[in-house]
């Protein structure tokens, strides 16, 4: 075997480097200092014997030697992961693990998985609800679904939907206060989540441009979505809810949105997966119908 083949450590740190033009960069994707990269690509020259970087201001540019051997390994790379890809990759049959907010996971995914069943009945998708985000990477867990966006991960992740915010209530609710103007809700009992951030009853109140004040108000506070839900459809009032929480119970008349005045944009759900998981390609097919399913 070639003795300079023992030096793959020092070929990632190359690759890195080379592929992001810089040194500080790379060391931020392997986890390591910039002066240990600067040190691994001498380390690498010395045994070479040859030059692979000259530096232009804050950006290191490739030699000649450096474009060369960027080009082999960058097909050696991609090589070996094609082989390993080989070996470790599961098929689209198998068990998917996905998380989601509790209040998604059972007023939404949960009641449509009969669809992705039975468009992929050999994949048995295990739905847990959680209220916060676990690493996706080295767990069981193949697919996020969360509120929000931006999370602070190495994973990837995508907005899967932004859904506007709106007052709803029961029938039998509406028709006994009579709401025939938003100022109507001042006189209702007002259910709101503990901490709701930008979707709170004090928003949507400057929304409709309506003088709020707290002390004459009654409220009822809960802690998810569903448990909102669930006390208006009990006759408990109104609450602020996104469109994919309630759509169902819309359009078969079980709730009603008594006024179109929205809190936009509105609450963000991402879509979270590692794209070098073995279960890839079920994770697509699931990703695949989730959009559809939504769109």
């Amino acid at each position: 075997m070639d003795k300079r083949l023992r030096s793959l450590a020092l070929l990632r740190c190359f690759e890195a480097s080379a592929r992001l033009q810089s040194y500080s960069a790379a060391a931020e994707e392997l986890a390591i200092t910039q002066a240990a990269v600067s040190q691994q690509i001498r380390n690498l020259e010395e045994q070479l014997a040859v030059q692979l970087f000259a530096r232009e201001g804050r950006k290191m540019r490739l030699t000649k030697a450096g474009l060369t051997l960027f080009a082999g390994v960058t097909e050696a790379f991609a090589t070996l992961s094609a082989a390993f890809n080989g070996i470790q990759t599961e098929p689209v049959a198998g068990v998917l693990t996905v998380t989601a907010s509790p209040s998604f996971c059972s007023r939404w995914l949960v009641p449509r998985l009969w669809k992705f069943s039975a468009l992929h009945p050999d994949i048995v998708v295990r739905a847990l609800a959680s209220p916060q985000y676990e690493e996706l990477r080295n767990s069981d867990i193949d697919v996020a679904i969360r509120q929000g966006d931006n999370f602070v991960t190495k994973v990837h992740q995508e907005v899967l939907l932004v859904d506007p915010v709106f007052p709803v209530c029961s029938p039998q609710v509406a028709r006994h206060v009579q709401l025939t103007s938003p100022h109507c809700i001042c006189d209702m009992q007002l259910v709101e989540a503990i901490n709701p951030g930008l979707f709170s009853w004090r928003n949507w109140f400057a929304k409709a441009q309506i003088d709020m004040q707290p002390g004459k108000l009654s409220w009822i506070e809960v802690t998810t979505w569903e448990m909102g839900i669930n006390a208006v459809l009990s006759g408990h009032g109104i609450c602020l809810s996104a469109a994919c929480m309630v759509q169902d119970m819309l359009d078969n008349g079980m709730l009603v949105k008594p006024f179109n005045i929205q809190i936009e944009p509105g609450l963000k759900f991402s879509l979270l997966y590692d794209e070098e998981s073995p279960r890839l390609a079920r994770i697509q097919a699931f990703k695949e119908w989730l959009k559809n399913e939504l769109a």
